[in-house]
């Protein structure tokens, strides 16, 4: 109860851990990676059934949403959003582009979701 304090208990495989491991997401394997061309028409986008893929190919984030949710998140990262706070302030939030670098170069792309059924089924066997 008194004394020294306890020093935790390092395992040889938590001092050999170097790094941080690749997000899932970026790997070759992940099974749901987005395909096709670029969208530059939100008016093309499919309203539901479908996923889409915001990019940023300078910092790699990945933004998904389904249909046309997207469309939103798109807008207020790259024009703004105006928002009016409880003393009546209008200010606008967003419009600076990438939420991770501020580049403006983003990317729309549909996501390939025709593997799910077979991750699905692997998952519960």
């Amino acid at each position: 109860m008194f004394g020294r304090k306890k020093q935790p208990i390092m395992t040889p495989a938590a001092e050999e851990k170097q790094g941080t491991p690749t997000p899932a997401y970026l790997r070759e394997d992940y099974p749901y990676q987005a395909i096709g061309q670029p969208i530059t028409d939100l008016d093309s986008l499919i309203p539901t059934g479908v996923l889409y893929e915001i990019k940023c190919p300078k910092c790699e984030m990945s933004l998904r949403s389904q249909g046309l949710n997207i469309k939103p998140s798109y807008l207020r990262m790259m024009q703004g959003e105006q928002v009016t706070d409880e003393n009546g302030i209008v200010r606008t939030e967003g419009g600076k582009g990438c939420i991770g670098c501020g580049n403006r170069e983003l990317i729309i792309r549909q996501v390939d979701t025709s593997k799910m059924a077979a991750v699905k089924a692997a998952t519960k066997s």
